[in-house]
């Protein structure tokens, strides 16, 4: 209920005024200007650290947040617009998150011009909150949220990474927001149908289905709209799909040509132009075959080998572990890919399931165990090598059957086939999704999907052995940002040092 609108004055100045007295009782807190996503992803290990820093050291030094935060949510409430200048400069400057939080939602609530504007410019924001209240604006101002919102979807804007997590984040609001016993549940009605009042949103789902990035937000909320309007869409769009399915021309290939050149030792030659052919047709295909199955028999020596020289310096891992070959079962199992996906498995992941099935190099016995001694412990986060054999991460494949049997087959989305854990969960830190290959690829060589580098399966491997079986020796300023010393730096760099092995290029 709304106050009578003099008392509302009357207790907003005081509220204000109060706040005022507590601010400059905070001379120590200092101030953190926002920072935008670009400019973010150039901050160093130690910069990033240091930005937190003035967080926790903030919230400490901040005697009474809490109330000021209650009194910065009560000027929201009260609406009281004399109070938006202040309320801006702690959106933008203030180092204690509460209280920034708290001005965020009452210049929302207030909702002058001046307001809103402040909080649409967080839309690039590195903090997610500056993001979503920038969405939050522009999905309620006046007019379509197609003309507020759908220039984040312009050529200009995807070409960003601040530009493409803002995209990202627009689509998830035209999702569920959680799910209840009742089920989904969206952030409002307005949004829950605004795929089937408005066709632009709809087109853009449609197109979108498949993007590298933006896939799985568009696929999530084609899945939750109305099927009677994305139905239609979704079978015009996958007849035009079946109608293009031809396979481009390729440049022609004499059989024989890349095998040799291979076994001439243009390894990295020959898969450029593997790579460069997004669809192999049967010709491709058969070349693209055997030169996986040679490179595969290069890894597999170059794990061998690699495995013998690390365990000879302690590292713990059991041979069995680490190279328990093939699985017997590995040809049907790709023979059911082929089958659930429509789609031959692509030539560098196949190769490798047949010919070395599992490298596993991640120490897991010492989770529960001292460490041995002389081996760097920090090791265990420099994301030890592990490609799992398809049996083991067949649950993933399960998992997709049953999450994809009721929807539209143009929502599906790819099967995420697991190949190995995140690096902290190998290190036994609670961490994020598992690294994947996407099926169906009709190429020769898909990417490590979830892992930093971006790196096709066949780079993948190369960056690991030559890391010495280790994929982040380049994150070691997070380690010294954290605490690692340039004593047990230089510790590590000496035992990797005397890690020998006889490598093969591949």
């Amino acid at each position: 209920m709304v106050g009578d609108p003099g008392e509302d004055e009357i207790k907003g100045s005081r509220v204000l005024e109060s706040l005022l007295a507590a601010l400059a009782r905070w001379p120590d807190v200092g101030r953190q200007p926002r920072v935008g996503i670009e400019r973010w992803n150039t901050f160093t290990a130690h910069e990033v650290k240091a930005y937190h820093d003035v967080g926790i050291s903030a919230i400490q030094a901040a005697a009474g947040w809490r109330s000021v935060s209650d009194q910065v949510r009560e000027l929201g409430l009260l609406g009281f617009e004399p109070a938006v200048p202040t309320l801006i400069g702690l959106w933008e400057e203030c180092p204690v998150q509460p209280v920034a939080v708290a001005a965020a939602h009452a210049l929302f609530a207030i909702g002058t011009a001046e307001a809103r504007e402040v909080l649409r410019r967080g839309i690039h924001d590195q903090d997610h909150l500056g993001r979503f209240m920038a969405l939050k604006v522009m999905f309620s101002d006046d007019g379509t949220a197609w003309d507020n919102a759908g220039h984040l979807f312009s050529g200009e804007c995807l070409a960003t990474a601040a530009g493409l997590t803002a995209a990202a984040e627009a689509l998830a609001l035209l999702s569920p927001r959680s799910f209840s016993r009742s089920g989904p549940e969206w952030y409002s009605d307005e949004l829950r149908d605004l795929v089937s009042q408005d066709h632009r949103w709809l087109d853009l789902c449609v197109a979108l289905r498949d993007h590298e990035v933006l896939g799985r937000s568009a696929r999530q909320v084609l899945r939750y709209a109305d099927p009677a309007v994305t139905g239609p869409a979704l079978d015009a769009a996958g007849a035009r799909r079946a109608a293009q399915a031809t396979t481009p021309a390729a440049r022609p290939l004499r059989p024989g040509d890349l095998v040799a050149r291979y076994q001439d030792g243009d390894h990295r030659g020959v898969w450029r132009d593997l790579g460069a052919v997004a669809h192999l047709d049967e010709r491709w295909r058969a070349e693209a075959e055997q030169v996986a199955a040679l490179t595969m028999e290069r890894v597999r020596r170059n794990a061998a080998s690699l495995t013998a020289a690390l365990r000879a310096r302690g590292w713990p891992v059991s041979a069995e572990q680490a190279l328990p070959g093939p699985t017997a079962d590995v040809e049907d199992r790709l023979r059911q890919l082929e089958q659930i996906t429509g789609s031959a498995v692509p030539p560098a992941p196949a190769a490798f399931w047949r010919i070395v099935g599992t490298i596993d190099l991640v120490p897991r016995d010492t989770w529960e165990a001292p460490f041995p001694p002389g081996v760097p412990e920090q090791l265990t986060v420099a994301d030890p090598l592990e490609i799992i054999d398809l049996g083991t991460g067949w649950s993933s494949v399960e998992q997709w059957q049953r999450g994809s049997a009721k929807l539209h087959p143009e929502i599906a989305g790819p099967l995420a086939i697991i190949i190995a854990a995140d690096y902290l969960h190998k290190a036994d830190i609670s961490g994020g999704a598992p690294y994947s290959v996407w099926l169906p690829h009709a190429g020769a060589d898909p990417l490590v999907r979830e892992e930093e580098h971006g790196l096709t399966f066949t780079d993948y491997l190369r960056s690991a052995f030559a890391g010495k079986g280790f994929l982040r020796l380049d994150r070691q300023d997070e380690w010294v940002a954290h605490g690692v010393t340039r004593d047990q730096l230089a510790e590590l760099t000496g035992w990797l040092d005397s890690v020998e092995y006889e490598h093969l290029d591949f």
